[in-house]
């Protein structure tokens, strides 16, 4: 069942990306199928009527030469051209679909597993194999055109020789031994190929070149990178050697075998069981049949090739189809009127037995503003995600207004959110685009925009760009501008005030880059605009912050140590209390006077 799906999404996404181009290829790629063995049907009726003196003869052998010769040229004049766009657009489609299929898993657990990771990479690497489906298809389809025709002739001298192509079929087999067995040398060194391409990126990344030679790290880079693709190749080179070495033998069978059926045809040629042409017939297909069976072999292998691109395509599809959420139609709502809940929320990251969260229960009010604080590990960032319905939780439940989020449209709940990270995005886009996209609907408000940008406190930074909001950002591109870190946060928190009135306003350490002046001030303007959302839409601000001095501007402050919840309250509860809070909040004080 699961290989007639795959074929069937292969035939599909190639006629479906050009279909008219397609349908006139495949009837080109038939003709220029047919025309060498049928060209050397009429060479051997040509010496057929020559030897016979007969005139009908040798003008049925030219006209079949001639005609081969007319089809041959118009099928390479006008095929090859719409072959190549059929190609070309089978390859975008492919890569569209890819994108479609891969971005639209709502979670991130897919991130998370080194499973699937490996899986998401041999799709991505060999999606390129997907792109020429269209071409291989072709190939096929000429293949077996090409065989039927050949057979044909072969079975009219003597129905014996069609033994032949059933031994040439041998490799066949060996191009299949030898696919599987690269293969298989292929995927067991992916993982060596990941580390590589990471390593070179680090390599390259001028964000790591500073650190690189401080610690003279380059050549330690390079040494490892070798020493992962020597051990790739190795595996690779061993598996192709031992394919050449089976295809070498199969063919030397191959060629002894149809050496012996020519002497055997010439042996029944002298002995009138054969005409001159039948021999020439033989000759000339001897070739062609060493072509078909070579080219059946390395359409086995392109084939094989193809087939196990779209698999792990048709797996993609299936793992996004099964973490697709469906079930989760609610709407969003419009306004939060009593808040969130968490009741009794653990939470494990994919592939991990170790719980990152433990029976979380904590009630959010509507129109609040929460600081989440605790050390490094804590579980914050986690809590943040689960929020944002990055994950579902492993178990609990969240409780929007009384409705599980999980239940709840991912797309239109986060179309309610806003955020602020510190592993934010640098979006090499213009600069007034790095900050529409904030709300996607309103990327191209200048109005909206420069509002975002003000209350971001990023007015200046804009105001010193060559181009204004019109500015390329990113040093890769002509004329782009290369910004701080510090710079880029700013467009970030920018960013993030795109959205007016969210429901929920996360803020992950977003200020991390920033000095403490600047982050007070843009605290500040996130708290106005908290107060006006929690007026009209009762929003909800979560904020994330090592620095007390931010974090007691909140409504309510959570600390959170080891995956719980240990203590809950106001600033001043929570100093009068002299717990967990009160002792961090005093080391910080210490330490700043």
């Amino acid at each position: 069942m699961r290989s007639l799906r795959i074929l069937w999404l292969w035939l599909a996404t190639s006629f479906r990306a050009a279909p008219g181009l397609m349908a006139m290829s495949t009837v080109l790629v038939a003709a220029r199928a047919i025309t060498a063995p049928l060209q050397t049907y009429g060479v051997s009726r040509l010496v057929d009527g020559i030897a016979t003196d007969q005139s009908s003869t040798i003008a049925l052998g030219i006209g079949i030469i001639v005609g081969g010769l007319a089809v041959s040229f118009v099928a390479d004049v006008v095929g090859w051209p719409l072959q190549d766009t059929a190609q070309e657009r089978m390859a975008g489609r492919v890569h569209a679909d890819l994108l479609d299929v891969t971005t639209g898993v709502p979670g991130l657990s897919h991130h998370e597993r080194p499973d699937v990771a490996d899986r998401l990479e041999l799709v991505r690497e060999r999606a390129w194999r997907m792109g020429v489906g269209a071409e291989v298809l072709l190939w096929a389809f000429a293949t077996v055109t090409n065989t039927a025709t050949v057979l044909t002739l072969l079975g009219s001298v003597q129905p014996l020789l069609l033994v032949l192509p059933l031994l040439g079929a041998t490799r066949i087999w060996s191009a299949y031994l030898s696919s599987t067995r690269q293969q298989k040398a292929w995927e067991d060194s992916l993982p060596q190929e990941r580390l590589v391409d990471r390593l070179i990126e680090v390599a390259k990344d001028p964000r790591t070149g500073l650190e690189l030679r401080v610690f003279g790290l380059g050549k330690v880079l390079l040494d490892k990178i070798f020493a992962l693709q020597t051990e790739r190749f190795q595996r690779r080179v061993a598996a192709a050697r031992w394919g050449g070495k089976v295809d070498g033998v199969v063919r030397l069978a191959f060629g002894l075998a149809y050496a012996a059926a020519v002497v055997w045809i010439i042996a029944r040629a002298r002995d009138g069981l054969q005409t001159a042409g039948d021999v020439v017939l033989v000759l000339l297909l001897a070739p062609q049949v060493d072509q078909m069976t070579g080219g059946i072999a390395q359409n086995v292998y392109w084939v094989g090739e193809v087939v196990r691109s779209f698999s792990r395509y048709d797996w993609l599809r299936e793992y996004a189809k099964e973490n697709a959420w469906q079930q989760s139609v609610t709407p969003a709502p419009a306004r939060l009127r009593s808040g969130i809940e968490l009741r009794n929320v653990g939470f494990s990251y994919p592939g991990s037995d170790s719980a990152v969260l433990s029976a979380i229960d904590l009630t959010v009010p509507a129109g609040s503003a929460v600081a989440l604080v605790g050390e490094n590990g804590a579980g914050k960032t986690t809590l943040v995600k689960l929020l944002a319905r990055m994950y579902d939780p492993t178990s609990g439940r969240i409780l929007v207004d009384g409705v599980d989020l999980a239940t709840i449209s991912p797309d239109a709940w986060r179309s309610q959110l806003s955020a602020g990270f510190q592993d934010f995005v640098k979006f090499e886009l213009t600069a007034g685009l790095v900050v529409g996209i904030g709300d996607v609907e309103r990327a191209d408000d200048e109005a909206a925009i420069r509002a975002a940008i003000a209350r971001g406190d990023a007015e200046s930074l804009i105001a010193g760009l060559p181009r204004g909001l019109d500015t390329q950002l990113g040093k890769k591109f002509t004329d782009g501008v290369e910004l701080s870190g510090g710079q880029w946060q700013r467009l970030a928190l920018a960013r993030a005030f795109m959205r007016e009135r969210p429901l929920l306003l996360l803020l992950d350490e977003p200020t991390a880059a920033l000095d403490p002046e600047a982050e007070h001030r843009l605290y500040e303007q996130y708290a106005a605009a908290a107060r006006i959302a929690a007026t009209e839409t009762g929003g909800i601000t979560v904020l994330v912050s090592h620095r007390f001095s931010t974090v007691r501007m909140a409504d309510l402050i959570v600390v959170m140590h080891n995956g719980r919840v240990e203590e809950v309250g106001t600033h001043e509860d929570l100093l009068t209390h002299g717990g967990r809070y009160a002792e961090l909040f005093e080391l910080q004080a210490r330490a700043y006077r």
